[in-house]
């Protein structure tokens, strides 16, 4: 088992830290004392951002820099190479955490007027608020269940048993679990240890609590736990799968959406070496923009191109519409969101859950993909974590004496996805993201007693149907990339035929328009036919993936933006 960890940066305040460049300054003018930006420079900054500038002046302010792309001719690396590049900028401009090389730009913080100087820079393609990832509160409690009634049906619900009972157990697929970390619990290691990695990028490495927060535990036990500990009462979807522990929250369950980048392009570094073919993310951050603006979503759509079936939660702030999270408001991957089961075996009384988020994000599709069961469902408990201080009567007692530990949200949901996922590549190796996702959307159960509610996708996850299925396609035709993915992978794509949707899109002729002097600008990404890309064949081998440094942020001490697990009630109204 291979277990690695970054440098811990010292929590010192913002204010007090001391800029030291991390490499050669690029031989670039900066204006020392920086000029008001005019429109094409505030079109750099995105408007969360600009409204943070506007607000604390003088703060250190969390942000991403995102480069413009390689030109001709390319060298392998290119992305990377720019990624070092924002870093110089960063570190001329403010303090930089560390390169994202996935969107080839680098996270830090700096001054507006700092930001104001870097959106001047040519080089610099955009610049947005390094916002905060975290699970978010349902809005209420929900109904009631029965005294007595506490149960984790979601096994039987979505069909995994029947996967069991024909062999499946997600053996030799790997998940990689983003959240507050994985501890080596015996429901994952005992019948041989199934936690193949941990990598931090939120805390200082604790070897000994490799979980602080409780959170990505739960998860893991919900896609892959085997019910050791319980003598088979509780069991994850996949009691075979393998795990990789990539920590982007800390032990108070709050992040960036760089530290999930950086652990994005380090699980794309080392997906051929574990075999990772799904991502499981159990939380999200506001959606400040369309996704086509959001490196969060472009991330998120490198992964699935790359072969990675990637599923994240919708969100805990419904039941309203227009509430979905970033990345879930991506089109390309697949969005879950939650029923309620009533804490009954049959699916006629289940209904989409209070808090489960839906709804149609700007530029994109109608979310969640489908549900998957999210109250209160029981999966390992780390004791001593955040969530078990915070929540003591979450504990569940299995039969034979056992803790294990209730929580209810999309996270949950996605877990449940992510563990059908598995089971599905196990059966059906060769199967790509799109189709997996074709597949389960294709595959799904009715739930409730009439019509499905709005908000409900496809309907509810039935894993044995989608194990069988001999669906193929893709329900992803005719999407358009996310801009952060074409500057990204603009190397690698350059050359290729390049077809357009409409050759007089907006009353310009696009046909003298080659890859060599294509306009950087949303007609053009909209115009183009993605689906021609023959995306199996491009050389992911000129990508760099995590060859950079990376500093643990010490998100406390931004104290205009700071959170806790106790801000988040996991279900926390007891009724049973």
């Amino acid at each position: 088992m291979f277990t690695g960890h970054v440098t811990p940066w010292f929590k010192l305040p913002l204010k007090s830290l001391r800029v030291v460049p991390l490499l050669a300054p690029l031989a670039v003018t900066l204006l020392s004392t920086p000029a008001a930006a005019d429109g094409a420079t505030q079109q750099k900054i995105q408007p969360a951002l600009l409204s943070e500038m506007q607000a604390h002046p003088l703060e250190q302010i969390p942000v991403i820099v995102e480069m413009n792309p390689a030109t001709a001719p390319f060298s392998s690396g290119s992305n990377l190479t720019l990624a070092n590049q924002a870093v110089s900028i960063l570190n001329l401009n403010g303090h930089s955490f560390g390169a994202l090389s996935i969107i080839q730009g680098a996270a830090g913080v700096a001054t507006s007027a700092g930001i104001t100087a870097m959106s001047l820079l040519p080089q610099v393609a955009t610049i947005e608020e390094d916002a905060v990832v975290r699970p978010a509160r349902p809005a209420n409690p929900g109904p009631a269940y029965p005294a007595g009634q506490l149960t984790s049906l979601y096994p039987q619900e979505t069909n995994a048993t029947k996967v069991w009972q024909a062999g499946g157990t997600g053996r030799g697929v790997t998940v990689a679990v983003l959240d507050s970390g994985v501890a080596n619990d015996a429901d994952l290691t005992r019948n041989g240890n199934r936690v193949l990695a941990h990598v931090d990028f939120a805390d200082a490495p604790n070897p000994q609590l490799p979980d602080p927060g409780g959170h990505g535990t739960h998860i893991a036990g919900t896609i892959a736990g085997d019910g050791s500990n319980s003598a088979g009462q509780f069991i994850g979807m996949a009691p075979k799968a393998n795990v990789i522990d990539v920590q982007v929250l800390d032990a108070k369950g709050n992040g960036r959406i760089s530290s999930v980048l950086r652990g994005m392009e380090w699980a794309l570094a080392h997906q051929q070496q574990y075999n990772i073919r799904v991502m499981n993310m159990s939380f999200g951050a506001p959606p400040l923009v369309s996704y086509k603006f959001d490196p969060f979503a472009a991330a998120a759509e490198i992964a699935w191109k790359r072969g990675v079936v990637v599923v994240a939660a919708s969100g805990n702030t419904g039941p309203n519409s227009g509430t979905v999270a970033s990345p879930g408001i991506d089109p390309y991957i697949i969005t879950v969101g939650s029923t309620d089961d009533q804490a009954t075996l049959p699916l006629n009384d289940d209904m989409l859950a209070w808090f489960s988020s839906w709804g149609t994000a700007q530029d994109s599709v109608a979310k969640p993909d489908l549900l998957a069961p999210g109250r209160k469902v029981v999966s390992i408990l780390v004791p001593g974590s955040t969530l078990d201080t915070l929540m003591p009567d979450h504990e569940v007692v299995a039969l034979n004496g056992w803790k294990y530990f209730r929580l209810t949200g999309t996270s949950m949901s996605t877990a449940v996805v992510s563990g059908a996922a598995a089971l599905l590549l196990e059966h059906q190796s060769s199967l790509t993201p799109d189709q997996v996702k074709k597949i389960l959307v294709s595959t799904t159960q009715s739930y409730g007693s009439g019509t499905m509610a709005p908000g409900s996708g496809a309907g509810l996850l039935d894993a044995n149907a989608a194990w069988a299925s001999p669906i193929r396609g893709s329900t992803n035709v005719g999407l358009r990339q996310a801009d952060a993915l074409a500057r990204t992978l603009y190397s690698i794509v350059y050359g290729q035929p390049l077809a357009w949707k409409n050759l007089t899109y907006l009353g310009t002729n696009w046909s003298g328009f080659t890859w060599l002097n294509l306009p950087w600008n949303d007609a053009a990404w909209d115009n183009i036919a993605w689906d021609n890309i023959a995306w199996d064949n491009i050389a992911w081998d000129n990508i760099a993936w995590d060859q950079t440094s990376w500093d643990n942020i010490a998100w406390d001490n931004i104290a205009w933006d700071s959170a806790g697990w106790d801000n988040i009630a996991w279900d926390s109204y007891s009724y049973d």
